[in-house]
């Protein structure tokens, strides 16, 4: 019998996905060579790299709007010092959510002023602060869409004329959502797409190039971009795999249709909990 993990990590892939990533380990593309053993500079994987950034677009409804998708490493952590490092200039705003909320406000208090412009650290995390006022004179704005730890999450999000900056780490591609309304998304692979080891960046290309720092070129947004998520060696099967899931949600009907499910199964949960409560 099949069991489930119901925590907050890692996620339960479909088996057709993990049926088809087991295979290419053993033979990629039937190249007598595993998709481990590959060059990452071959045709074979641009070919993976390509349609993963392709879907991940698609997906999200940002095609030919001026974004561009990488997938790159370190996790939502590394992503909490790269945005400050890519975007703050002077001020930026954050909404404390939580403990990733938390990690993010610590990094970037370490390249400008952090304004913290709603919290609910004082409930003990339990809801999404109300009310919130954003100035107009920020960076950015930066909030975690859905608290795993704390079982909070945005079904609204603040409306604002800066870019808004957004850790959707745990339910990228679970539910619909405006995808335009953010300038910048980050997400570990690992709670939606595939493995951990690899980290969904979606940006806005106009957002970058306008702080004054020099920029480390492993910490550069740009020069991912331009080296379409190649700069270094990518972490090959977290990418795959990644590509194999975004692959079978498109084939699927896309994210409306992955929402009802997800609906239907948490409805089922919770009643069975209230049930039993």
């Amino acid at each position: 019998m099949k069991k489930h993990n119901f925590s907050a990590g890692p996620c339960v892939l479909p088996q057709e996905v993990l049926k088809k990533a087991s295979d290419a380990v053993l033979n990629f593309n039937d190249l007598n060579l595993s998709l481990i053993e590959i060059s990452h500079r071959s045709k074979d994987f641009v070919e993976v790299m390509d349609k993963a950034q392709h879907l991940v677009l698609s997906l999200l409804g940002l095609e030919n709007k001026g974004y561009k998708a990488l997938f790159l490493q370190g996790g939502a952590s590394l992503e909490f010092l790269m945005v400050a490092y890519n975007l703050l200039e002077k001020k930026a705003g954050y909404i404390d959510t939580g403990t990733w909320s938390s990690k993010a406000i610590k990094e970037a208090k370490n390249f400008g002023e952090v304004l913290i412009l709603g919290s609910s650290k004082e409930n003990g995390f339990k809801n999404i602060p109300t009310s919130i006022e954003i100035p107009d004179d920020l960076d950015y704005v930066h909030l975690t869409s859905n608290n795993t730890i704390y079982g909070t999450q945005f079904k609204d999000f603040p409306k604002t004329s800066v870019p808004l900056v957004c850790d959707m780490s745990s339910d990228i591609f679970s539910r619909v959502v405006d995808f335009e309304q953010f300038d910048l998304i980050y997400a570990g692979a690992q709670k939606n797409m595939g493995p951990a080891g690899t980290t969904l960046v979606v940006v806005k290309e106009e957002i970058l190039g306008k702080v004054s720092r020099n920029i480390p070129s492993m910490l550069d947004y740009r020069i991912h971009i331009d080296k379409e998520s190649m700069y270094n060696t990518p972490s090959v099967f977290a990418v795959y795999t990644s590509m194999l899931t975004l692959e079978w949600l498109s084939d699927l009907g896309g994210i409306q249709a992955i929402e009802k499910i997800n609906n239907q199964k948490a409805a089922a949960l919770y009643k069975e909990l209230d049930t039993n409560a």
